[in-house]
């Protein structure tokens, strides 16, 4: 099974892979930092939402602004990039380009990289390395 130490190991590999635009990442490896990416932003959501002040009743006339600078956007910095390099390596995985992330652009092309995300990881070598037993990506040989 996969305890919550797993889940988080996981999440923590990424991001100390934050520079790594080479090799593979396992389908396992992007999902538990996905997951561990969505409970934390809601979590820190509700946290800035008691800080700030978004959940106190608005006087008439008046509107809510949430503060620029608070736990959920400092989040969403740190991990912008380790998620970008984690997706670039699940692309590796099944033998794509990380160039292909750009067609996240188009809404039909999120549906293309959401179904890409499931996709089961090459077997052996591909293009961008090698799996290993445990799960870990390597390069190729010959980089």
């Amino acid at each position: 099974g996969l305890g919550r130490a797993d889940v988080i190991k996981e999440f923590v590999r990424v991001l100390s892979r934050w520079k790594d635009f080479h090799g593979r990442s396992t389908r396992r490896e992007f999902w538990m930092y996905c997951l561990i990416l969505l409970i934390a932003s809601i979590l820190l959501g509700v946290l800035d939402g008691f800080l700030f002040g978004a959940f106190a009743p608005i006087p008439e006339g008046e509107t809510f602004v949430m503060p620029l600078i608070n736990f959920s956007n400092a989040f969403a910095l740190i991990t912008f990039i380790p998620g970008f390099s984690v997706s670039v390596r699940r692309l590796h995985d099944i033998d794509k380009s990380g160039w292909w992330l750009l067609i996240c652009l188009t809404v039909i092309g999120m549906f293309l990289i959401l179904y890409w995300n499931c996709v089961a990881s090459d077997e052996g070598e591909n293009t961008y390395g090698a799996r290993s037993i445990a799960g870990e990506a390597t390069l190729p040989e010959n980089e």
